[in-house]
């Protein structure tokens, strides 16, 4: 019997070992640079309305602490996105893009660093997001959905902003299938639960301004803001924007090589990206919490893009994107 010796080679990845080392080796020199230079500390208060914000930012007054957590939060929320690409096998390629992405892309950010509101935001987000690719056709997941509610309102009290995010959440359901009279009360009463816990604070305390503040923060909107917030040192930003337009014309064109599942999830993703972009042009003031934002979907998209390409040049875009983030990171810590 003839035996032949395959000439078959493994097919190299971006979540190889040295792509790894390299992004996972320039995300802690951010966070040590960040802590060297104490950026973002002491916490301030920024776009929060409720008061335990504030009261957590007086309690957290040790730098290394702070950082710490802030990385951990972070590590968590870029855990849970790769965990549901994972199961809902968004990528058809075992990979960890996903995760070395996010993480890259927020510790790049030096505005973001070491703990804001909207590292806890993230991770309601993402969990908002598992709560609801599980209501796939399922109208019947009032109790996910209802879940999801709780995550938004929740998020909303760091960052009441991201309430714009709720008729999102509902055109998502539609997308899968799941919405119904019943999934779609259940999804509301989650969001106003929180705020009648809200209202019910205001009465006993005899102080309506935590209220007020909270919905008239979403109308504070700083159109003209966005050509001041984004100079010069946002190139890494622009790289990200033009890899995720990208990624958006290739998903489409790709579209019917995926299940019907993992297509609409794919486009729910797109939209929440889009409407980041939006929120980032309508809230100037905001536009690194709301690139946070557009990191947690952006991750994934650009993790399917650079995946679905069996040739270098994903590797250069990669390297590319990495180089841009680095440079934009330095700039702009020489500004701090």
């Amino acid at each position: 019997m003839r035996h032949y010796r395959s000439t078959d080679k493994r097919i190299r990845t971006l979540s190889d070992w040295p792509s790894m080392l390299i992004t996972f080796t320039v995300c802690l020199l951010c966070w040590s640079t960040g802590y060297i230079y104490s950026i973002g500390f002491p916490l301030t208060v920024d776009s929060a309305v409720f008061s335990f914000w504030e009261a957590l930012c007086k309690l957290l007054n040790h730098r290394f602490f702070i950082y710490i957590i802030g990385l951990l939060l972070l590590t968590l929320t870029a855990f849970v996105m790769q965990r549901i690409s994972d199961i809902e096998m968004l990528i058809r390629e075992r990979t960890r893009l996903p995760f070395m992405l996010f993480m890259l892309l927020i510790s790049t950010n030096a505005g973001l660093l070491p703990f804001r509101e909207v590292s806890v935001v993230l991770l309601c987000l993402v969990f908002m997001i598992y709560e609801l690719f599980n209501s796939y056709q399922s109208p019947e997941a009032t109790g996910k959905l209802f879940n999801a509610g709780v995550l938004v309102g929740t998020a909303g009290l760091f960052m009441p902003q991201v309430l714009w995010f709720v008729p999102l959440l509902w055109i998502g359901m539609y997308q899968f299938r799941s919405l119904s009279f019943r999934s779609f009360m259940a999804s509301l009463i989650g969001l106003l639960i929180i705020y009648w816990f809200v209202l019910a604070w205001c009465v006993w305390k005899h102080d309506f301004s935590m209220f007020v503040s909270l919905f008239s923060s979403l109308m504070d909107f700083e159109l003209f803001s966005i050509a001041i917030s984004f100079q010069y040192y946002q190139i890494g930003f622009i790289g990200i924007v033009l890899l995720l337009i990208m990624a958006l014309f290739h998903i489409k064109i790709d579209a019917f090589n995926n299940s019907v599942r993992v297509r609409q999830m794919l486009f729910f993703l797109l939209n929440m990206s889009v409407w980041s972009l939006i929120l980032i042009f309508l809230y100037g003031n905001s536009a690194d919490s709301f690139s946070a934002i557009l990191y947690l979907p952006g991750s994934v998209l650009i993790a399917y893009f650079l995946e679905s390409m069996h040739n270098r040049f994903r590797f250069i875009l990669y390297y590319s994107v990495l180089v841009l983030c680095v440079v934009s990171f330095v700039m702009r810590v020489w500004n701090f």
